[in-house]
């Protein structure tokens, strides 16, 4: 399953919205690209906008719209899901239209994908909010309400995502409490949901499936970069990595690691289980969904996130949110989707105008989509403004001041003030002149 595109009306903060998404096969040519053109990642789609747009609305959009089905009697209770606005402006209803495409992996009996379309609705009635399903009698929805089958597969992690930790996991308690089709999507909705740790499950793997726990492990170390190696060793209950100073547990890596290797091992999980027999779990198909996908993550390790999940998992169509320059200038702009915010207050959807792929982070920062005048700090920009102000009367100390100012920043400027200044900050002025 692949999601096409997402019309959303009066949810949360998002009055109206329709959201197109790329996934694999798609080359129409209506996002932005030539038609019958291939992008460089073709399962990926990044959504951008300031704090407050609707990014993580559109996600829970996603998962709500494709689960409605079942997600009501899953676990899940809708809660101010409706747009509240002014008393005699008050939204009672709130809907999702999906234009999805399903493959055998879902159920189709004839042809390799089929597009469907579905409705979904959340209604209020007094304090209560409910959601009503689309009309799943078709034979094709099956799939859905058996927890064992890989039809519509949808992953997701909410920006608070953590793991369990290992001596606290009660795999019978959680499922009592959430059925696995919710419990994929869960940390969308609840801050407080933890992910299922990998000592939770991979273990039985080695000797279930020895084949499959391989695969597992070859991912995570596809997943993780050079510098951090998944062993598959267990010692005291934890698995051990491999760091470039020693061996630790997973729960004394870094968070940026621990954030990342707990959704991706979560994420694993999830298409083992579904996963049919003879199938690489590389082949699978389905929707992840992902908010912050840079949370906690290095600035070296963002320039190659998104790309190296895209290729280690070709079949899986991504939605990421994110605020990184770092991680936008890894895509094309057929990649990425805009949210900005009108005169009304009303999000608007649009790809950029101008490519994105191969710019620096700061230009990306000054390009439409982040749309800041400088990244310099804003009183030091203020300063510099003075400078330049006064360099065009003809002032030409100003101006060498303006132009040290820029190439050494605080360093020229500590320089020029005090002549006692440090020796490190006389030898940069030296380098300056």
């Amino acid at each position: 399953m692949y999601i096409r595109s997402l019309k959303v009306r009066d949810l949360r903060a998002v009055a109206t919205a329709r959201l197109d998404l790329l996934h694999p096969g798609r080359d129409d040519g209506k996002l932005g690209g030539a038609a019958g053109s291939k992008p460089r990642l073709d399962n990926v789609n990044l959504i951008l906008g300031e704090n407050g747009a609707g990014k993580s609305t559109l996600l829970d959009g996603i998962a709500l719209g494709v689960l409605s089905p079942i997600i009501a009697q899953a676990g899940f209770r809708p809660h101010y899901l409706i747009r509240r606005g002014p008393a005699e402006k008050r939204a009672d209803r709130s809907t999702l239209g999906i234009d999805m495409v399903v493959h055998r992996q879902d159920g189709l009996k004839k042809g390799n994908a089929a597009r469907r379309r579905v409705e979904t609705s959340v209604e209020r009635r007094g304090d209560f909010e409910r959601i009503v399903g689309y009309d799943d009698s078709h034979p094709i929805w099956e799939g859905m309400f058996s927890e064992e089958s890989p039809a519509f597969l949808i992953v997701g992690y909410g920006a608070t995502r953590r793991v369990e930790s290992s001596a606290t996991v009660d795999t019978a308690a959680r499922s009592k409490a959430r059925q696995l089709r919710y419990e994929r999507v869960a940390s969308l909705f609840e801050d407080q949901f933890t992910l299922r740790p990998l000592t939770s499950w991979l273990p039985e793997w080695s000797s279930r499936n020895p084949g499959r726990h391989k695969q597992v492990v070859n991912l995570i170390n596809r997943l993780s970069g050079e510098d951090v190696r998944f062993t598959g060793a267990l010692e005291r209950g934890e698995y051990v990595f491999r760091t470039k100073r020693a061996n630790v547990p997973f729960s004394a890596l870094s968070d940026g690691y621990k954030a990342f290797i707990g959704w991706v091992g979560d994420l694993l999980y999830h298409v083992c289980m579904g996963c049919p027999k003879g199938m690489k779990l590389v082949d699978n198909k389905g929707v992840v969904l992902v908010d912050e996908i840079d949370l906690h993550i290095h600035p070296k390790w963002q320039r190659t996130i998104i790309p190296t999940l895209a290729r280690a998992l070709p079949k899986m169509q991504f939605v990421f949110t994110s605020h990184s320059p770092l991680v936008v200038g890894t895509l094309e702009r057929v990649n990425i989707v805009h949210i900005e915010t009108n005169r009304l207050g009303r999000p608007v959807l649009r790809r950029p105008e101008e490519e994105i792929y191969g710019l620096s982070a700061d230009q990306i920062l000054r390009s439409e989509i982040f749309g800041l005048e400088s990244t310099r700090d804003p009183s030091f920009k203020a300063h510099l403004d003075a400078l330049s102000g006064e360099a065009a009367t003809g002032d030409r100390e100003a101006a060498m001041t303006f132009m040290r100012q820029v190439a050494q920043g605080k360093g020229a400027a500590l320089a020029e003030e005090s002549p006692e200044a440090p020796e490190w900050v006389k030898r940069l002025a030296a380098r300056s002149t």
